[in-house]
């Protein structure tokens, strides 16, 4: 667990400002980071890719169909507002998923 929160403490930063390679997709803030990630791993462990998210849904959309939903309370009227504590369920959400996926 501490092994994989350091990675992410280590990634996120240069991966926020675009510093990464080109092949990674530019996010906009730390929640939009914990989504792709989660995203990510949720589609890969269902033998998909991750395609989008929808706010209005407030769901992660694989290529395969499969939509799993965010943490309860994170989308409001279609909209994400990235606060600290949203952030912080984001990046449970992810451990989560990566903790299934192990």
């Amino acid at each position: 667990m501490q092994l994989v929160v350091f990675a992410v403490v280590l990634i996120l930063p240069p991966f926020l400002s675009g510093d990464l390679s080109s092949s990674i997709t530019e996010v906009s803030d730390e929640c939009e980071f914990y989504i792709r990630e989660g995203g990510d791993s949720f589609c890969s462990n269902h033998k998909s890719e991750y395609k989008t998210f929808d706010l209005s849904a407030c769901t992660v959309i694989c290529e395969n169909g499969d939509q799993p939903e965010f943490p309860k309370g994170i989308c409001s009227g279609g909209k994400l507002d990235c606060t600290s504590e949203k952030a912080k369920q984001l990046q449970d959400w992810l451990l989560n998923i990566w903790k299934r996926s192990a």
